[in-house]
């Protein structure tokens, strides 16, 4: 039985969503022979109608080009190779999409497609113009179809199941809520297949290694995901104020009984949610290199209310250019946080003036991964 803390916490979130990030798993859209099914894509459109009724825009992290190619190639259900992988995503990603045009388009709804690889979050630049991408496309009313480009991007076929892609994707359109819909119902205090006592857990406010352990015991086993997976991409998105919620993906009005607090698990936090770009500077970026700080500008730094002045560097590490992203590190080696340069690598000289870092352009390292 949920608590009322745990609803009304759901409902806070609700009342304020604006942008809601669905990451929908390929066992929810495909039938018991691995086939993609139709009336999976038409359970989620529906709800994604509703839910747009109410002013709520939509993005889909969607999984099931695999499972289309495997279909349209008929490579059965046997273990494939890493190329075999690449070329069954080539071959399923435009009858995947189909499927999404034809459900989403018995509401009069339209979708635009968008593949990506870790390069395209990481790089400043071609984030920025990701964000304008998407936000156009939701400012006409058009639901953005993500997936990764599994033909090309090794990394994600191994380890993503676009979980940590979703949250890359709600970075990146500040959304105020991700959910994953899922094939299991709710984290549960041991696995439920085993254990007749298991318990299902309503709310998360802090993820321990209590919890971890809990994700690891209640994986679902299907896919490259899990449990686990959703639980470890929780921790990371709770990291800049983004709530995640993992539900069973089957059921009928499942997303808005998750937001009335009668299914799923939630993974909440305090933080505020981040601008767009310190999401960026915190948890995407890759510092080229970086400064060395004495004592008293890593103390002055750790409040995260100051910017680092030259006066503060006593050295620099690799090299970078003006506005690369950069690592700032204490007299011990420690990162203490990142940020956005002013200045390249080549321009720093002992006892230089002025800003390098600017306040705005700095996370302290509280507020990103180690």
């Amino acid at each position: 039985m949920i608590d009322s803390e745990c609803r009304e916490e759901r409902l806070r979130i609700r009342k304020r969503l604006r942008v809601l990030v669905l990451k929908i798993g390929s066992q929810i859209l495909t039938d018991d022979s691995g086939a993609l099914s139709p009336r999976s894509f038409g359970r989620i459109a529906r709800q994604v109608s509703l839910l747009r009724k109410e002013g709520i825009r939509l993005v889909l992290v969607s999984s099931g080009a695999i499972a289309a190619g495997r279909e349209k190639i008929r490579l059965g259900r046997k273990p494939l190779s890493l190329a075999l992988k690449q070329a069954a995503a080539s071959c399923g990603q435009s009858p995947l999409m189909r499927h999404w045009e034809r459900a989403l388009g018995r509401y009069g709804i339209h979708s635009a497609q968008i593949l990506l690889t870790p390069a395209d979050i990481e790089d400043r630049e071609r984030f920025t113009n990701l964000e304008r991408t998407i936000e156009t496309l939701l400012s006409l009313g058009i639901v953005p179809v993500v997936n990764e480009n599994d033909a090309v991007a090794t990394f994600e076929i191994r380890f993503g199941d676009n979980d940590r892609l979703s949250a890359y994707v709600a970075g990146l359109v500040r959304a105020e809520c991700l959910l994953f819909l899922s094939d299991v119902s709710h984290l549960f205090t041991s696995d439920p297949r085993t254990d007749p006592k298991a318990q299902k857990i309503s709310c998360v406010h802090e993820i321990d290694a209590r919890i971890e352990r809990m994700a690891g015991m209640s994986r679902s086993g299907l896919g490259t995901g899990g449990m686990a997976s959703k639980v470890g991409t929780a921790l990371w998105a709770n990291g800049w104020g983004l709530p995640v919620g993992v539900l069973k993906g089957d059921l009928p009005s499942g997303i808005l009984k998750f937001f009335e607090g009668t299914t799923g698990t939630l993974f909440g936090t305090p933080s505020a949610l981040f601008s767009n770009r310190k999401i960026w500077i915190s948890h995407f970026s890759r510092p080229r290199g970086g400064f060395r700080l004495d004592r008293g500008a890593s103390m002055a730094l750790s409040t995260g209310k100051t910017s680092l002045l030259g006066a503060g560097v006593v050295g620099v590490e690799g090299q970078f250019a003006p506005r690369d992203p950069v690592s700032l590190r204490d007299p011990e080696g420690r990162e203490i946080a990142k940020g956005i340069s002013r200045i390249g690598s080549a321009d720093w000289t002992p006892g230089i003036k002025g800003v390098l870092v600017h306040r705005n352009d700095l996370v302290v390292s509280g507020h990103f991964p180690k």
